[in-house]
């Protein structure tokens, strides 16, 4: 997929401010989508806060714990943003991770272990994430994967093919390293994932009525695979 005028593709360099950077975009596209209500649920103390308590977190903050240098400068993590030309801007970006088989003792370790902060409802994520992570585990079991982990767009630049354009990226980078291409997706995202091969094998749907949401409000995620390409097909 060709990007258009205007915008260029780059790695996202391995720095602090980098993963500042990132974590503005993540930010600026979640208030704004149709996940916004269900963050506030999963997030109910931040929801809370004072500009003035959130202000004073963020500053306590040296990084953010998903795009730390460590996380930024490791191989297996493939970063790369979108950088507009006219501002040289970062507004949009991707994470991949090249994440290696794991055995059922080590799936289950890293379950033990996942990411859950106090200020998390630590239910409503095991009954959503959690459960997809238990069936990402089952399909995934000892095979190497291209995983999207993250994808995000300023909502300004929406719908102008960034999106897109990331996801050809990895689907390039999976190809090239023989790998088949695993995400989750919500609604919002589901039409572009499938629009580049991923396939729907397992889908995870909450009613968040009984967790404060409102009535007819679902969390509900695709579990998306793309086979590894063999040789003779990418050729």
């Amino acid at each position: 997929m060709t990007l258009k005028p205007g915008f260029t593709i780059a790695p996202v360099p391995a720095t602090r401010e980098a993963g500042k950077t990132l974590a503005k975009i993540e930010s600026s596209a979640i208030d704004n989508g149709a996940d916004a209500s269900f963050a506030k649920l999963l997030w109910p103390k931040q929801s809370t806060d004072t500009k003035d308590e959130k202000k004073n977190d963020e500053e306590e903050k040296d990084e953010d714990p998903f795009h730390t240098i460590d996380m930024l400068s490791d191989p297996a993590n493939k970063y790369a943003w979108i950088i507009e030309s006219a501002t040289e801007n970062p507004v949009a970006y991707v994470w991949w991770q090249h994440a290696k088989g794991k055995t059922e003792e080590e799936w289950a370790a890293t379950y033990a272990n996942r990411y859950r902060p106090d200020s998390m409802n630590k239910a409503l994520m095991d009954a959503t994430s959690g459960v997809r992570f238990l069936k990402r585990a089952k399909l995934l079991n000892t095979r190497e994967t291209l995983i999207l982990k993250e994808l995000y767009v300023r909502p300004e630049f929406q719908r102008q093919g960034l999106g897109g354009a990331l996801v050809q990226w990895g689907i390039d980078e999976a190809d090239r390293l023989g790998l088949q291409a695993y995400t989750e997706a919500s609604p919002d995202g589901y039409g572009l994932y499938v629009r580049f091969g991923l396939e729907e094998v397992d889908r995870v749907t909450v009613d968040l009525e009984p967790w404060g949401g409102n009535p007819g409000e679902y969390n509900s995620y695709a579990l998306l695979l793309r086979p590894a390409r063999v040789e003779a097909e990418r050729n």
